[in-house]
């Protein structure tokens, strides 16, 4: 699977911790008017979401910031596919996007299904309100896509989330071109033209082969939630 980047993302390299660092900092630096050379005293906080990330299952995690908007978070993990879900059916899409809507828990606001290269991607809208006011928790809103992997008993769990409003809009349309972009991998397609592919467009770092699994139940205080307040 490859999803692309637009020219606003600046990713952070998961897979190289000393310059996954370097880059939050620096990013954080940056969001916040920092002075010159000021990244280093951000390296500890830094360190911590960047660790929080690997733990919590990302091999993604890129910053989001287009002009005029608030800074937010993007994230993805794999998980494993529901029991019984079959890619080339819709239907298993949409009884996913009802299991969301259902259980999903009382910020999710709005859900919906999105054609991507590889199939249906479910969507969810996450609008935090009084429970999680009352829980003492993050106030982040939140976009989810879950998008199947075809022929792998796996799906890429891509979270946006945001500390506040500003250019919230904004952040909703790059998420779902994002969404969109997902394709099958090269090596796995020998067909796939590559002069087709938008030269602003970046290909996401991929994981390196792994049996799927689900995502560990983060520990207190270890969410990207967390993550994106630190931005």
């Amino acid at each position: 699977m490859r999803i692309a980047l637009p020219a606003e993302a600046v990713q952070v390299p998961l897979q190289r911790h000393d310059e996954a660092v370097r880059t939050f900092a620096a990013i954080m630096a940056k969001l916040r008017d920092a002075p010159d050379g000021s990244s280093g005293d951000l390296e500890a906080a830094a360190a911590e979401a960047v660790e929080t990330a690997v733990r919590g299952g990302a091999f993604l995690m890129a910053v989001l910031a287009p002009p005029g908007c608030g800074a937010a978070l993007l994230t993805g993990v794999m998980l494993d596919v529901p029991d019984g879900w079959d890619a080339d059916s819709t239907d298993s899409a949409e009884q996913l996007r009802e299991s969301l809507e259902n259980v999903g828990g009382p910020d999710v606001r709005e859900t919906a299904t999105m054609r991507t290269g590889l199939g249906l991607a479910v969507i969810a809208n996450r609008v935090p309100g009084v429970e999680q006011a009352r829980a003492r928790k993050p106030m982040t809103l939140q976009l989810q896509a879950l998008i199947p992997e075809p022929g792998q008993p796996r799906m890429l769990l891509l979270t946006l989330a945001a500390p506040q409003t500003l250019g919230w809009d904004r952040h909703q349309a790059l998420f779902a071109a994002i969404v969109a972009s997902a394709q099958p991998d090269r090596a796995a397609d020998p067909a796939t033209d590559p002069a087709r592919e938008p030269a602003a467009e970046t290909p996401v770092e991929q994981p390196k082969p792994a049996p799927a699994r689900r995502r560990p139940a983060p520990v207190e205080d270890e969410t990207f939630e967390n993550i994106t307040y630190q931005l």
